[in-house]
């Protein structure tokens, strides 16, 4: 099923010998090895996660036994939807994790934008309206874009501890 992650080690504790203050202890990331080919695994290590490297079968970036993530650039967003793999992955995150999240991460030092000639209509060609198959496909798979790898450490830090429901629903605080 998903990676093991050590449940025993909490985001927060709090002790009563220190005036119930919180104390942060490091936050545990599943993280591919494939990955390690970027940036983002030292950034999310000296931000303060503590990194777990593991071959996954599905994902980059295992966050909880219910939170898988697959990052994507987006020369790969468009090479993974031309392959079909793409849709094979989110097929197997749907599967096995009840939060699957496609993270599409873009260069920060460069404008983004999806260009679409089609209007209202709907396209197999079109990128924008993949990505609309693609979430009527999985509904539990959910869409998010960071700017940078800088970004995408900011959203990791806020997702398991800011209001993040598991189940049906998917909500940041």
């Amino acid at each position: 099923e998903g990676a093991n992650l050590d449940q025993s080690v909490p985001v927060r504790s709090s002790s009563t010998r220190i005036g119930g203050e919180t104390r942060r202890k490091l936050e545990q990331i599943v993280v591919d090895m494939r990955e390690f080919r970027s940036a983002l695994p030292s950034i999310l290590h000296a931000r303060g996660f503590q990194i777990i490297p593991m071959t996954l079968e599905v994902g980059d970036y295992v966050l909880s036994p219910d939170l898988c993530i697959e990052r994507k650039s987006i020369s790969d967003l468009f090479g993974s939807f031309k392959s079909g793999r793409l849709h094979t992955q989110a097929k197997i995150m749907c599967r096995h994790y009840s939060n699957p999240i496609l993270l599409i991460e873009f260069e920060e030092d460069r404008k983004f934008g999806f260009q679409s000639s089609m209007g209202d209509k709907i396209s197999i060609n079109d990128i924008s309206s993949k990505l609309v198959l693609l979430t009527r496909t999985f509904p539990r798979l959910r869409l998010f874009w960071s700017d940078s790898p800088h970004a995408t450490v900011d959203f990791f830090k806020c997702l398991p501890k800011s209001g993040f429901v598991y189940g049906s629903a998917l909500l940041l605080t």
